[in-house]
């Protein structure tokens, strides 16, 4: 089969798995059929990384995975449905995405990438986690007559966010931060420069609101 196909293929069948739940038939049934879609899926997006640890489990559906041979994940790794992971090789840089063990993303949680963004273990991640380590362009003058989509990509600085880190739903990382251990980053937050470790931190963009060491 056309390797092209088989994510469509699992999608479709997966559709109508899930579509069998409004029918009155045996819940286990369609329990391990559901399992049964996760397994496959997960299996073909393993297989296309640069490395996967044990029990690798994404949600279905995934919206799409981006540049696979540059990513490297960890084990014990979850994710909700439409997960969307991207690293872009441009001229002058090559894409590292490493996301440690034990990391779990919501709902609908995106990683953009063209230089480094590292992940580490036992990380929590709300719905609509956004995470980026670039532009589109460097902000001068000169590229505002140049229309956004077609600006060279520009990386600020790689994206680090260390072990035992919560980030709340709806929050935005942007590019060259760390965010420390044990941090939290309460919902609907921008960060936009570091977080140091053991804090908690909210607001647009995010600022300190509680050390907790």
């Amino acid at each position: 089969m056309n390797r092209t196909l088989i994510p469509f293929t699992i999608y479709t069948i997966g559709k109508y798995v899930y579509k069998i739940q409004s029918i009155s038939i045996n819940r286990k049934i369609i329990e391990s059929g559901r399992k049964f879609i996760q397994i496959l899926y997960s299996g073909y997006y393993a297989s296309q990384l640069k490395s996967v640890g044990l029990q690798f489990r994404l949600g279905y559906p995934v919206k799409f995975i981006y540049g696979a041979q540059y990513i490297c994940i960890g084990n014990f790794f979850t994710s909700f449905p439409q997960l969307r992971l991207e690293a872009i090789k441009t001229e002058t840089k090559t894409p590292h995405i490493i996301i440690g063990d034990n990391v779990s993303m919501g709902y609908n949680c995106q990683i953009n990438c063209i230089d480094k963004i590292v992940i580490g273990n036992n990380v929590l991640f709300g719905s609509n986690i956004f995470i980026t380590d670039h532009f589109h362009g460097a902000s001068n003058i000169d590229e505002t007559y140049i229309s956004p989509n077609k600006r060279a990509l520009y990386s600020k600085g790689p994206v680090v966010i260390d072990d035992n880190v919560w980030i709340g739903q709806n929050v935005s990382v942007m590019p060259n931060v760390v965010i420390g251990e044990g941090c939290i980053i309460e919902a609907n937050s921008v960060v936009t420069h570091d977080i140091p470790a053991f804090s908690i931190a909210a607001g647009c963009p995010a600022k300190i609101i509680k050390r907790m060491k």
